[in-house]
């Protein structure tokens, strides 16, 4: 899976977050618990910027429902963390969000997937995506 993530020919989405002094760990590196929540503000304003939040994609919501990350290198501050994030493997109720993070060197430092979910925002269950969201990307339904 991470091969695939690495040689993904296709960037949807680049966006650049700055390391803070207080995401360092007791090993004075970048932990890597706070490389999720980078994911997560990487994958907000990615949805904002086709003029979707997490809690409205065209009527319905999304949740995750996996995360994989393999990390490649440590990072420091002060530095920057630039995410670059592509929508594949459209699927009725599902897609995933593939990201390379890099560091202002453009030195690899995460490969990551998310799978998101689409749920009915009254009932919770899993709901159908609308097609118009993949078309946004020149995606279609596998």
């Amino acid at each position: 899976m991470f091969q695939e993530i690495k040689t993904l020919d296709r960037v949807d989405f680049t966006t650049c977050i700055p390391f803070r002094i207080t995401d360092h760990n007791y090993g004075d590196h970048v932990a890597n618990n706070v490389f999720v929540e980078y994911l997560h503000e990487g994958r907000v304003q990615f949805l904002a910027n086709w003029g979707y939040t997490e809690k409205n994609v065209e009527g319905v919501g999304l949740t995750l429902s996996e995360l994989c990350v393999k990390y490649t290198r440590q990072a420091f501050y002060p530095d920057t963390l630039r995410l670059d994030i592509t929508i594949t493997n459209p699927r009725p109720t599902r897609f995933d969000l593939c990201y390379r993070g890099y560091n202002k060197r453009d030195e690899q430092l995460l490969l990551a997937k998310t799978e998101m979910a689409a749920i009915d925002k009254t009932t919770g269950r899993p709901t159908r995506l609308p097609e118009v969201f993949f078309k946004s990307f020149g995606r279609e339904l596998a």
